[in-house]
C-alpha cells in the first residue's frame, strides 16, 4: 500500500534560495528533486525595484503572482497589466514577458513544461499565449459546495464567449480554494496511450493549512509547501482548521483519473452562474 513516503514534499520556506539578478530563486520541483519528467517549478522573489524577464524558448511557461503587497507591472505582447495577486501569463514557445516589482517585492510561481507531442495535443494548435487575472477567470464549484477552482491553463474550460481558455494540453493549472471541511475524493492519476508515463502532478499551498492523505498515512501542510504525486499514487487533500488556498498543476494534460472513494457530490464541477439566480452548467471534464 502506498504511504506518504511515496510522495515528495518540499517547503519553499526552507528551500535553498539562490541569488539571481531579479532577487531570489528557489527550485521546488524538478526531475532531480522529485522525479518530475514534464514539469519544473520555481518560487521566485522579485525584489522591489527589480524585474524578472522570462523567455519561453522551446517550452511552455506559466508565471503566476502569489503575492503582491503593492501591484507591480506585467508586460506582455506590447501591453502592460497590473501584477496583482492571482494575475500572470501563459507563454507558448517563442514568447516572452516581464514582471516588474515597482513598489514592493513580488512573489511568483514559475512553471515550465516542455512542448508535448502531437498525440497529447489532440489537434490543438498550441497557442497563442495570454495574460490572465483572477477577475477574468470563470470560477467552477463542485457539487458539494466545498471547493472552488479557477483555471488559468486548461484546454477544456470554456470562457463566457464560448472560446477555450487555452488551445494546448502542455499544462493544466489553476488556483483552488477549499472551504472549511472541503476535501477531494480519494483518487489517483494514471497515464494514457498518448502519455504512458503519466502527468507530473503537484499541489502548492499558499494560505491556510491542509492535510494530505496517502493510504493510511497523512501529513499536515503549512503555507509554502509543494507536494509532488508520482503517477499512480492515490491521494486526497482536505482543508484543516479553516479555508485552504493552493495551486494545482498537471503537465502534460493527458491522464486518466481513477476515483477510489464514493463521494458523488465531489465528483461533478459546475460553472458558477454568470447572472444572479442563473442556472449552473456542468463542466465537461473530458
Amino acid at each position: 500500500m502506498a504511504t506518504i513516503s511515496d510522495v515528495s514534499i518540499i517547503n519553499w520556506n526552507t528551500a535553498d534560495a539562490k541569488p539571481v539578478a531579479s532577487g531570489l530563486e528557489r527550485t521546488i520541483c524538478s526531475q532531480g528533486l522529485c522525479g518530475s519528467k514534464t514539469l519544473t517549478v520555481y518560487q521566485r522573489t522579485v525584489a522591489e525595484g527589480r524585474k524578472f524577464d522570462v523567455q519561453a524558448g522551446s517550452d511552455y511557461h506559466l508565471v503566476y503572482v502569489i503575492e503582491a503587497p503593492k501591484a507591480g507591472v506585467i508586460s506582455f505582447n506590447g501591453k502592460s497589466h497590473a501584477a496583482d495577486e492571482g494575475a500572470g501569463v501563459l507563454l507558448v514557445p517563442g514568447e516572452s514577458a516581464r514582471f516588474e516589482a515597482s513598489a514592493s517585492k513580488l512573489e511568483l510561481l514559475h512553471m515550465i513544461a516542455p512542448k508535448p507531442p502531437a498525440a497529447v495535443e489532440e489537434g490543438l494548435p498550441g497557442g497563442p499565449g495570454y495574460f490572465f487575472d483572477r477577475k477574468t477567470l470563470r470560477p467552477l464549484s463542485d457539487a458539494s459546495g466545498g471547493r472552488v477552482r479557477r483555471f488559468c491553463a486548461e484546454s477544456s474550460v470554456k470562457l463566457l464567449d464560448g472560446k477555450r481558455l487555452t488551445p494546448t494540453n502542455a499544462i493544466q493549472a489553476g488556483e483552488m480554494r477549499y472551504h472549511e471541511g472541503g476535501s477531494s475524493p480519494y483518487h489517483r492519476h494514471v497515464g494514457t496511450s498518448a502519455n504512458p508515463d503519466g502527468a507530473s502532478h503537484c499541489y502548492i499551498t499558499f494560505k491556510g493549512r491542509g492535510v494530505v492523505q496517502v493510504g493510511d498515512t497523512t501529513q499536515e501542510l503549512q503555507p509554502g509547501t509543494l507536494v509532488y504525486f508520482p503517477p499512480g499514487v492515490p491521494h486526497r487533500l482536505r482543508a484543516h482548521g479553516g479555508p485552504l488556498d493552493y495551486f494545482e498543476i498537471q503537465a502534460w494534460r493527458s491522464f486518466k483519473t481513477d476515483v477510489l472513494s464514493e463521494e458523488p457530490l465531489g465528483l461533478k464541477w459546475y460553472y458558477d452562474p454568470v447572472t444572479p439566480g442563473g442556472a449552473r452548467v456542468e463542466w465537461d471534464q473530458s
